[in-house]
């Protein structure tokens, strides 16, 4: 019993025909028709489409296409499903950063940068702010601190007026001729927190700003002045203006008959 390849080899020399020939006629491929009359498996295409040439080439020669088919492929044989390729070749795709997101990010740092340094000046002006008043606070309260210092009494100024006196620019209490006791007048010149007690009673404990002018009540025995910045006061006493300080630390003043 013959093969298909015999059987196609010997077909096709009965009808008196060349490979040449029957490639031009069926218009398949001579290597295919070659590879189909010597059963060469590996030279042939995907099953699919061998089973089309065997069919067309087996007409051609005046055989049975379908027996030829079997004879190509028995029942128990399964050809596996050739796989497809993709017409175009996969080309990855660069990741794009998306904008809007990134700007609202860059954004969203600037904004906490600025609350950051906004915060922290506040915090600082705040503290400035604060130094002179805690520092009153604790001698208030009874609780020493380093920085007061306690100048020597200033010598009290009998009412009359200094024949020596010159005129200045600033603004200054008048003179009182006669005063049985002790008048004390400051003016501020800068933001300081003053307190005063006249007599063993306080009369003043207050935040001044700058410009203020204040006078403190007619004293008989005794005043005590604190002031959290010493430049910042100009003092007169019964009517004498006291030499100014000139450290910005704080100062206590005490003036006793």
């Amino acid at each position: 019993m013959w093969t298909l390849g015999e059987t196609l080899r010997q077909a096709r020399l009965d009808k008196g025909v060349s490979l040449a020939d029957a490639a031009r006629d069926t218009r398949i491929r001579r290597a295919y028709l070659e590879a189909l009359e010597t059963e060469d498996q590996a030279a042939l295409p995907a099953a699919v489409y061998t089973r089309g040439f065997l069919r067309t080439y087996a007409e051609y020669l005046g055989l049975n296409p379908q027996a030829m088919v079997d004879l190509y492929q028995p029942a128990a044989r399964r050809e596996p499903t050739p796989t497809l390729r993709p017409a175009l070749p996969h080309v990855p795709i660069p990741r794009q950063i998306p904008l809007r997101p990134a700007l609202y990010g860059i954004g969203g740092l600037v904004f906490i940068a600025a609350m950051v340094f906004a915060w922290n000046w506040y915090q600082d002006v705040q503290r400035s702010l604060r130094e002179g008043d805690s520092s009153f606070q604790r001698v208030r309260t009874g609780t020493p601190t380093p920085a007061l210092r306690v100048p020597t009494p200033l010598p009290i100024a009998i009412a009359s007026p200094s024949p020596t006196a010159t005129p200045t620019a600033e603004p200054t209490p008048s003179p009182t001729p006669v005063v049985d006791g002790i008048l004390v007048e400051f003016r501020t010149n800068a933001r300081v927190y003053v307190e005063a007690a006249v007599d063993g009673k306080q009369v003043i404990a207050e935040t001044l700003p700058a410009g203020s002018q204040r006078q403190l009540p007619l004293a008989k025995e005794s005043v005590i002045m604190r002031a959290s910045n010493g430049s910042a006061v100009d003092v007169s006493v019964n009517g004498t203006r006291q030499d100014p300080q000139t450290s910005t630390d704080p100062v206590e003043l005490t003036w006793r008959r």
